[in-house]
């Protein structure tokens, strides 16, 4: 797995700060056939950034207003060590529809966006078998469902278990830049993704 970072021309980049559009110019730049099942995830950290975590190395010149890119192998973590994270994502959950008319099938469950007051407790779900969260905080980026950019320090618990979130990513939109778990030990936090 590669983890890429593309510099970018915000200048030369029009259209590209919607999602859906930066999702199809991501796709494009790693694997032209856009059914294959290749794993692809990415995340614009800034108007000037963004990142990209793939099974290859994207042929990042075909990304649209791209200048430079720095590709490395996917971090790895050993247990107990404290790192930094970073997710930009949209906090979901499933909630009972609501009741059907007399007469129509149940409508079961249906996914929502979860208020900040439950984002916590999502976050300890979604990453509990990997890390041990110890700090976190989010900012509203907007759209629907709202994306929110969360960062914070954790304590690796399981290796393996972190790898694999990192490559399958976590909550709503993961095609269209949000689900990409970014992972740095402490000491280097200072760096910039």
């Amino acid at each position: 797995m590669y983890l890429s970072r593309v510099k970018l021309d915000p200048k030369r980049s029009a259209g590209m700060e919607q999602w859906a559009v930066m999702g199809r110019a991501v796709r494009r730049a790693l694997d032209p056939d856009p059914d294959s099942d290749a794993r692809v995830l990415w995340t614009r950290t800034s108007p000037t950034t963004l990142v990209i975590s793939s099974d290859t190395a994207p042929a990042w010149g075909k990304i649209p207003g791209a200048v430079s890119a720095a590709i490395l192998p996917m971090p790895r973590h050993p247990e107990g060590e404290t790192i930094r994270w970073e997710l930009v994502t949209a906090p979901t959950g499933q909630r009972e529809a609501e009741p059907a008319a007399e007469g129509q099938r149940p409508r079961g469950k249906k996914k929502t966006a979860l208020p900040e007051s439950e984002f916590e407790g999502w976050l300890d779900t979604k990453l509990a078998e990997a890390v041990h969260i110890t700090s976190a905080k989010w900012k509203r980026l907007g759209g629907r469902p709202a994306r929110y950019h969360f960062i914070g320090e954790a304590v690796v618990q399981d290796s393996e278990a972190l790898q694999e979130i990192s490559l399958r990513g976590i909550g709503a939109g993961t095609a269209t830049g949000a689900g990409l778990l970014l992972t740095s030990p402490l000491d280097d936090a200072a760096e910039e993704w």
